[in-house]
């Protein structure tokens, strides 16, 4: 009861009394910020907590609400000395800066604890920090699986809110891989290169305006002169074995910075389904079924990644960077069998056809930076920066197909041979000017252009020769410049955080599909609004509302009208008259107790693009055509946490409520649409079973309901995946042991059912595994990785 009554006088006396704040900046010896480091401010009286804050990506921090008093100041983060301060506040106070002195014992002596993953609510984004985490021993695909609102595919697929029209980044610039060759060059990535994920589904004017959701994946930083390097290797096994290795180098001189990585990966990839297709009468009754069962397997034997960077300071005003990034993998092939089953109405099977596709597809990328900085001061800078990338992929298919009777030998067999090369060079320069002296300031021009061809070579096998056929062979070219330009500001008044902008991005192209003298050009102006504001009413709780439009432009490859043949019944085309899709984004936040985050959101997509399917009844083709359908809307109800439910027990728990509907136009010239309420939850976890966290574990489940997309109907998934870690080698090193997709969860349906079309596919890319591996490190390894990947926008369309 005492306790009570104090509480309750202090509270009377707390709101008679004036709130000020307390506001300051924290940098290392180099006078470089100190970003995430934890403050703590206490009662000098009895040393009792009073407030919590947390300095931002500038080494700033603000303390609100506070009476006055005497207090003391306790400031502790990863690799640096405890910072200690008793402080006397009558007024609103800014401190002088304080610097934080590195500690100076080696790795040996010093033991760098695993903390849990952090979510953080900045004013445009989920900031999802692992950093020297439990889930650091992750590569950086498993770490982007359990980013809140973020969800991944078997095939390379990611996700926010229903959409896959997302923008990958690493440090800010784009990743130029999509699909699966962005799964595997992100598996081949260690976790702890991994600094945080954010996840922005309203990307301020500063990020390309494609895309409707922004993933920025940030990589450690270099702050201490020295050298260090690791070595990770892992064995998994599936169906068949894989194998993965890489190294890190980091050094850093006075001048001089140097980062290198290395992966390599090797292994066969399975995916098992079965495709069936209904054809109706006019009653709507089965006039007959196809189905085909099909086994792919794949050898990729020789996935090598690489990224290079160096960094040399001038002066402590200019600073000038080069780098290089790569992924190869030229040794990727794969010969796969599938029989198709032909049944009439009455369920009899009426003829049957076997395919075989033997099929090679390498692949090179490579990219190529520069950058220059300029300080004019501690908190105004301009950075240029060109970036230029190759990309270079063959397909190659050797298609035979037998016809026969039940039970009969062949009575026909067909062969043609496909050769498709894409060839794609892409150069961007961009200038970036910030200025922080009085709330943040933000501008900058940036011109694209991406030349590329492709052509697909098309034969068939006419009496023992291959005779090329004129009417599937094609050559297709396209060219496209962007000139855009933007600007925005960011400024504190009180309990508010206001930042707006603007982006206007100036589109030339031209699609020339050379074989048919088909052209298609389009030039467009369009402006991109953003808008943020967070309001902070009282200690712990934050609201928010952000409004943002974006474009998505398809990937060049999706543009090629030509047909790409998987069997003598299927193939894909791509469509050169593809309209950009228009993205509104609209979100309303609620953050409590830094910890609890809710995002009500709504997003409206014009002329969005996707793969659809659709049955050719005169032809008895199955095409699946990458189009624009009419309109995608979005509403729902996200929520995410990070809990400490132990002191050894920590969980992240995240869901989502949402309709999904899509409106298209079938293949009778009627509108459709296809939509339905979906759910999706993950819990991840971790567990400290030593004293001295050595051992740690983790038991993760994800479950997504059924979902739509453009005509498909996708059921409901779920996952279950557990693994063990343990320190060894005075904890330099450690192994580890990952059990994914433990009963097979993942195995997905994919309908199209509207009108007169039925089809469906049943597929599983045979995510079942056990992953055993080991990390070693050596040197200094306090040090963080210094200088970022630099990487642009357009390679997210390849």
């Amino acid at each position: 009861m005492k306790k009570l009554i104090m509480l309750l006088l202090w509270g009377s006396f707390a709101g008679y009394s004036q709130e000020i704040s307390l506001s300051g900046k924290v940098v290392d010896g180099s006078h470089q910020a100190v970003p995430f480091a934890d403050m703590l401010l206490l009662q000098a009286n009895d040393s009792v907590s009073y407030k919590t804050a947390q300095t931002n990506e500038s080494g700033e921090f603000r303390f609100n609400g506070l009476a006055k008093g005497d207090y003391l100041l306790k400031l502790k983060t990863i690799g640096f000395e405890e910072y200690l301060k008793k402080i006397t506040i009558q007024k609103d106070t800014i401190l002088d800066i304080i610097s934080l002195s590195e500690i100076t014992n080696n790795l040996e002596s010093v033991t760098i604890t695993s903390k849990k993953p952090i979510v953080k609510r900045l004013i445009d984004r989920l900031e999802f920090g692992v950093e020297n985490s439990s889930l650091s021993s992750n590569n950086a695909w498993e770490i982007l699986s359990k980013t809140p609102g973020v969800m991944t595919g078997t095939s390379g697929a990611i996700s926010i809110r229903g959409s896959q029209s997302i923008l990958v980044t690493i440090n800010d610039k784009k990743v130029y891989l999509s699909g699966e060759e962005l799964k595997q060059f992100l598996e081949n990535t260690s976790g702890e290169e991994v600094k945080s994920i954010e996840v922005i589904t309203n990307p301020p004017a500063k990020y390309e305006a494609q895309g409707s959701a922004v993933l920025n994946i940030k990589l450690k930083k270099n702050v201490s002169q020295g050298y260090k390097g690791s070595v990770n290797t892992a064995y998994v096994q599936s169906m068949y074995p894989k194998g993965i290795v890489s190294t890190n180098q980091f050094y850093k001189g006075e001048k001089l910075s140097l980062a290198g990585r290395y992966g390599f990966g090797s292994g066969i990839y399975v995916n098992e389904g079965t495709d069936v297709v209904h054809y109706l009468k006019e009653d709507g009754s089965i006039d007959s079924r196809w189905e085909s069962i099909m086994r792919r397997k794949s050898k990729s034997l020789a996935q090598n990644s690489y990224r290079l960077q160096a960094s040399y300071e001038i002066d402590s005003l200019n600073t000038i960077a080069a780098g290089a990034t790569g992924f190869i993998a030229l040794q990727q092939e794969g010969d796969f069998t599938v029989p198709t089953f032909i049944y009439g109405g009455n369920g009899a099977l009426d003829s049957l056809y076997v395919t075989r596709n033997n099929r090679t597809n390498p692949l090179k990328n490579k990219s190529y930076n520069m950058s220059f900085d300029h300080l004019f001061s501690e908190k105004e800078k301009v950075s240029v920066a060109a970036d230029y990338t190759q990309y270079w992929r063959q397909e190659r298919q050797d298609i035979t197909s037998a016809f026969s009777l039940p039970e009969q030998n062949p009575y026909r067999t067909t062969r043609f041979i496909s050769d498709n090369v894409q060839d794609i060079q892409l150069f961007t320069a961009q200038t970036d000017y910030s200025n922080e002296i009085n709330g943040t300031l933000e501008a900058g021009l940036k011109f694209g252009n991406v030349k590329a061809q492709s052509g697909l070579d098309y034969k068939d096998e006419i009496a023992g020769n291959l005779v090329n056929n004129p009417n599937k062979t094609s050559v297709f070219l396209y060219d496209e410049s962007i000139l855009a330009g933007y600007a925005s500001y960011n400024k504190e008044f009180g309990k508010w955080s206001l930042k707006a902008g603007l982006r206007g991005e100036y589109t030339s192209l031209e699609g020339n599909s050379v074989t048919t003298s088909e052209i298609n050009q389009q030039r467009y102006f369009k402006l991109f609004p953003t808008f943020y504001g967070l309001y902070k009413p009282k200690e712990g709780h934050e609201i928010g509302i952000s409004y943002g439009k974006r474009i998505t432009r398809p990937q060049y490859s999706r543009l090629n009208p030509f047909r790409s043949y998987y069997n003598s019944y299927s193939y894909f085309m791509g469509d050169p008259k593809l309209l950009p899709t228009i993205t509104h984004n609209l979100n309303l936040l609620y953050t409590l107790k830094n910890k609890y985050n809710f995002d009500l959101f709504y997003r409206l997509e014009k002329n969005p693009s996707m793969e659809i399917s659709y049955q050719d009844y005169e032809t008895n083709m199955l095409v699946y055509h990458f189009t624009n359908i009419k309109k995608d809307f979005a509403f729902g109800l996200e929520f995410n946490t990070n809990l400490t439910l132990y002191s050894f027990w920590e969980s992240g728990i995240q869901a989502g409520l949402s309709y999904v509907e899509d409106r298209f136009q079938g293949r009778d010239g009627n509108f459709y649409k296809n939509g339905k309420p979906t759910y999706n939850t993950s819990i991840s976890n971790r567990f400290v079973l030593t004293k001295k966290k050595d051992l740690n574990a983790e038991l993760n489940f994800q479950y997504n309901s059924s979902s739509v997309q453009g005509t498909f109907v996708y059921s409901q998934t779920s996952s279950l995946s557990a693994a063990i870690r343990k320190k060894i080698w005075k904890e330099n090193g450690e192994v580890y042991l990952i059990i994914s997709d433990i009963y097979r969860g993942q195995k997905e349906k994919v309908v199209t059912d509207y009108a007169d079309q039925y089809n469906y596919f049943k597929s599983y890319a045979d995510t079942q595994s056990f992953r055993l591996g080991l990390r070693y490190n050596f040197g200094n390894q306090k040090l963080e990785n210094k200088k970022k990947e630099v990487q642009t926008e357009e390679q997210q369309r390849l």
